[in-house]
């Protein structure tokens, strides 16, 4: 048989993964090394700690923002092939007897 199979199950279970890895990112506060600048005055990773906080903020966001996406992306996967599904089942079951 040619072709491929999927599992909405298992899209909906990595959707919901992706959604909870997108909240965890969310929440850490990566912008916090700029911080390590006044710890470091006079060196150049100061300089390096300041630049880099802030774009650790956007790059996070950015991921959780990606993931979010994706995790829509997987869902709706998911809800269109079980539809398919649904209507080939419901289709087959209008045959039986027959």
């Amino acid at each position: 048989m040619a072709g491929f199979q999927v599992d909405p199950g298992a899209l909906r279970v990595a959707a919901d993964a992706a959604k909870q890895a997108a909240d965890v990112v969310r929440k850490l506060e990566l912008g916090r090394v700029a911080e390590l600048a006044a710890a470091l005055p006079g060196t150049e990773s100061a300089g390096t700690a300041g630049a880099l906080g802030p774009h650790w903020e956007v790059a996070r966001a950015r991921w959780a923002e990606g993931m979010d996406s994706y995790a829509t992306a997987l869902t709706t996967a998911s809800d269109d092939y079980q539809a398919r599904d649904d209507v080939a089942a419901h289709g087959f079951g209008r045959t039986a007897g027959r």
